[in-house]
């Protein structure tokens, strides 16, 4: 009682300030009034044996940590501390040329208001070095407040701070920490990142907070219900080369007693943790405006003009986004910023957007239109969450897809309005649609919107579910209710959220109420909540009678394994509030019925007497279409007669349900055979894309039979008329002349032509690299085309062409260039160079951490190296996991589906189980996407069982 009276006494007079001396935000106070309350939190930190250190959270004593940690269970923090602001002050050190030495030390205030009394403060902490003894809490009701002990909780990633007495209910409540890590290449939390200039290797510090690593950088409350704001200061080595960046701009510069620089940062708005960013580096930048706020496009000095066209298209896309929604952009700056080591295409931080270079940076002489777009996609992508994640966030993870979804769907529209002859609505086919609608299809799929509860959990959200089917449902969503509807509900939903959070009740709220408001009543919550709480979707039966022109209709939950055990529960028993659209041979593509299916069976009316009808018209809704044997037997013959007079996305559509339809069992097989027999009249690339994705499924099931070559000569015949037309370019090799689809499609078809082994197709692409190797440095190689002539070429010109691709990789300063080459490297036939290449993924001195996934992947797609590719996997899960297992967001789900997508034999099954089973609970984020590669395994025994005799037949026969 002596000593808590002591220090009650001692710091009436406490207050805060920034210390000009060493840059530190301090207690100001009576030090000698402070001595014992540091020697007793001394005294108890060794009493109990509590200490940080720099591999782990926190190592405890028996006594400190009450109950045990448990990493499944649920990790919310108490709701009573509610964060008002941060004050975060840290200093990275790079200096040196061993990166084992680079550490970071910090400090951070947290002002919070208390909305129920509590003796124990919780914040999060992972792998820092907390200064106990620095740890002060000022209450302005009580003043400072003795510490009496600090404990943690790892499986959690819990610190918490225990009082001599209870924190009352208040406002502006603080506690100050100081605390010190290690900066790793680990590519979460801050980490350091490196490039080569003139010689000499350049290093650098960057961030990836998302979505719980803020806690690795300073102790906080890291959830994103927690909003704050953030006052950032960033110190710098005082050389004249280096620069900081962070989400605001920069205040006020000050010079430290040690020589450094301090760059402090003006107050941010309220945002959540992870929004966070910071790069300090001797990155340049490029610098434009939009409506008078600066727009920057930053990247290593020999690498930033790369950056041009994402400044040319930064400013119009930010703009789009503030007319679309009616809201001014909220910050002073935003910063484009391509770092070379980065584990996602790219993370919306507020204010500064930070990209792998591959996602921001554009070389005309060496990138194709592909790469152009891909570039303005993510930056699409990225600025739309600037307005949907950062100004309004969701309230926790499970509605994740609000942020993802509307950002994926997002990217087109705003992208077709800069670039109209894109044509980017018909693309969302090819890019999202139809590979999402593959991934529900799967028993073990989950809905958009998922429980979840910790860090490994959280990850696992981030997939195809939550991004391209979340970004169909929200397409989805736009044309049922209609453009001007839906865009003013969703301005309406942004402006009463501003600055706060949500979920997904009150997007749909906002929804109804418009559609309310004029007059159509669409209950936006009933109808998306079948959508968005079940997993998968529908196939919906469209069965027309031309006497009276109804169409009964009927809708089941659509499985590749039609006769699955679904054991997830379902609210709505598989039954979805669907919309209907449909056309006929009668009517026009512009000029169609439009109506509802509430229940599992229902009717609409349409036009009599037609020869044909088409569900789902332009493919706007998120489910697949049946029809009746003769209906199917109509649309083909259509589409063989005169298929224009189809809408090219439909034609799309009919090609992509009819595979999947019949690797279902819902129809024949053979029936999307018969379809493919009209591609020879193709000229577009919405249908070819799609065919060529569903045809590469029947090449992986048919690679290893013996009749494999009947498969190769059958697509090269439908190919070959469209190959002939776009070929490889005009008589220069140049494409740039063509429209941006018209590339697209040579692509497509380029690489059709020469994955079935097409001789004109490998021999030209094998003469080109041969010529290129000749002429090296001249390169005439169509860089639309250069993937396909990198890949053949290196396959044709076994190891001394691998050689030659190898160094050009080493020596290329473009990122979707080496992106390029290490795809192509696994082209080879040689098995000796393939295994050499996979074991080369694993140095990071000569493969970066971040492009992993594109080797292993890549290998794993060439018949001579699945199974190597698998094997490695195995024999070095350790690593892989220890690398990629707890932090990563996908990238360990992806190399699983990557390396087993073409799995088909019991002996790949069994191994696979066995593999699960022998690392129960060593899967981390990636635990889905085995059970799903199971599923998958066993999905595609059972189609070869059922359809390769059959296919093989059929195929003789045409």
């Amino acid at each position: 009682m002596a000593d808590e009276k002591r220090c009650r006494d001692s710091d009436e007079e406490t207050d805060w300030e920034l210390s000009k001396k060493d840059g530190n935000w301090r207690p100001t106070r009576n030090r000698d009034a402070m001595r014992p309350v540091v020697v007793w939190i001394l005294c108890i930190c060794l009493v109990i044996g509590v200490y940080f250190d720099q591999s782990s959270t926190t190592r405890v004593g028996p006594a400190s940590v009450a109950g045990d940690s448990d990493s499944s269970a649920d990790i919310r923090l108490p709701p009573y501390l509610v964060p008002d602001s941060y004050f975060v002050r840290l200093r990275p050190n790079l200096t040196g040329s061993d990166p084992a030495t680079f550490r970071f030390n910090g400090t951070v205030r947290i002002r919070f208001n208390v909305t129920q009394s509590t003796g124990v403060l919780t914040l999060h902490a992972k792998n820092l070095t907390v200064d106990f003894r620095s740890i002060a809490v000022f209450s302005p009701i009580d003043g400072a407040i003795e510490v009496l002990n600090v404990s943690s909780d790892p499986g959690k990633e819990f610190l918490h701070v225990q009082l001599s007495g209870q924190l009352r209910t208040q406002d502006l409540a603080s506690i100050y920490l100081e605390f010190s890590g290690p900066i790793r290449s680990d590519l979460a939390g801050i980490y350091y990142s490196s490039y080569e200039m003139d010689g000499v290797t350049k290093y650098l510090l960057t961030s990836h907070l998302h979505p719980t690593e803020a806690r690795k950088v300073f102790p906080c409350f890291d959830e994103p219900q927690l909003k704050s704001k953030f006052n950032v200061t960033l110190e710098k080595i005082n050389d004249g080369k280096v620069n900081t960046l962070s989400n605001t701009v920069i205040d006020s510069q000050e010079e430290t007693s040690d020589g450094w620089i301090a760059d402090h940062y003006a107050q941010s708005p309220p945002m959540s943790t992870y929004l966070l960013a910071f790069v300090v580096s001797e990155f340049s930048c490029l610098n434009s405006t939009s409506r008078n706020k600066p727009v920057l496009v930053c990247a290593r000095p020999n690498a930033v003009q790369q950056g041009q066209f994402a400044l040319s298209i930064a400013g119009p896309l930010q703009e789009f986004y503030e007319d679309y929604y009616n809201i001014s952009y909220p910050l002073p700056k935003t910063a484009h910023t391509a770092v070379p080591d980065f584990p996602a295409g790219a993370m919306e931080n507020w204010g500064l957007i930070l990209y792998r270079e591959s996602s921001l940076l554009y070389d005309a002489l060496t990138s194709s239109a592909s790469n152009k777009q891909r570039v303005a996609t993510v930056v699409a992508h990225e600025l739309a969450h600037m307005w949907f994640g950062d100004l309004v966030t969701p309230s926790w993870w499970d509605d994740i897809w609000l942020n993802e979804g509307f950002a994926s769907y997002m990217e087109y529209p705003s992208v077709e309005k800069i670039f109209p002859d894109w044509e980017m609505e018909k693309q969302f086919l090819t890019e999202a649609l139809h590979l999402v609608m593959k991934d529900d299809s799967l028993v073990t799929s989950h809905p958009i919107y998922q429980p979840v509860h910790n860090p490994v959990e959280i990850n696992e959200l981030f997939d195809s579910i939550s991004y391209e089917k979340g970004a169909s449902v929200i397409r989805m969503t736009k044309y049922f209710l209609g453009e001007e509807v839906f865009r003013a509900g969703v301005t309406n939903y942004l402006k009463e959220k501003s600055y706060g959070v949500s979920n997904h009740t009150d997007l749909f709220n906002a929804l109804t109420k418009e559609s309310q408001r004029v007059g159509e009543g669409v209950d936006v919550n009933a109808v998306l909540s079948t959508w968005i709480l079940q997993m998968g979707y529908p196939v919906v039966h469209f069965s027309y009678d031309p006497g009276s022109g109804r169409i009964a209709l009927r809708q089941k939950h659509f499985l590749l394994n039609a006769d699955a055990n679904v054991t997830s529960a379902s609210p709505y028993n598989y039954t979805w509030i669907v919309p209907i659209s449909v056309t006929t041979s009668r009517d026009s593509f512009q000029n169609f019925t439009k109506g509802w299916l509430n229940s599992t069976a229902g009717e609409i009316g349409t036009t009599k007497g037609a020869r044909w009808i088409i569900g789902n018209v332009f493919q706007c809704y998120y489910y697949r279409v049946n029809y009746d044997d003769d209906m199917w037997f109509a649309l083909t013959s259509q589409l063989i007669e005169n298929h224009t007079i189809v809408a090219e996305m439909n034609r799309a559509q009919i090609i992509d349900d009819s595979f999947n339809l019949g690797r279902s069992g819902d129809v024949d097989q053979l029936l999307a055979m018969n379809i493919t027999l009209y591609l020879v009249r193709e000229f577009e690339y919405t249908p070819w894309a799609t065919a060529a994705v569903d045809l590469d499924y029947i090449n992986r099931m048919l690679m290893f039979s013996s009749n494999y070559s009947l498969l190769q000569d059958y697509v090269q015949q439908q190919v070959s008329p469209v190959y002939s037309e776009v070929g490889w370019g005009s008589d220069n090799g140049s494409s740039t002349d063509d429209s941006h689809l018209r590339i697209l499609l040579r692509v497509v078809v380029v690489d059709v032509a020469c994955a079935y082994e097409s001789k004109d197709c490998i021999d030209t692409a094998s003469a080109q690299f041969s010529e290129w190797q000749s002429t090296y440095p001249l390169n005439l190689i169509d860089v639309n085309l250069r993937e396909v002539v990198y890949c053949y070429g290196t396959m044709a010109g076994g190891v001394s062409a691998w050689n030659f691709t190898f160094e050009r990789y080493l020596e290329s300063n473009v990122a979707s260039e080496q992106t390029t080459f290490l795809e192509a490297l696994a082209c080879t036939n040689d098995v000796t160079t393939l295994q050499r290449y996979l074991d080369m993924a694993f140095q990071e001195t000569l493969i970066r951490r971040q492009d992993f996934a594109t080797v292993i992947v890549s290998v794993a797609e060439n018949r001579y190296g699945k199974t190597m590719a698998w094997n490695m996997l195995r024999n070095e899960w350790d690593t892989i996991y220890e690398r990629f297992g707890t932090t990563s967001l996908y990238t360990l789900s992806n190399i699983v589906t990557g390396v087993t997508k073409s799995f088909s034999t019991e002996t790949e099954l069994r191994e696979l189980e066995e593999f699960v089973s022998s690392n129960e609970g060593q899967l981390g984020s990636s635990e889905r996407a085995f059970q799903q590669a199971i599923e998958s395994t066993e999905l595609n025994i059972e189609w070869r069982k059922k359809n390769e005799d059959r296919v093989f037949d059929w195929l003789h026969e045409h």
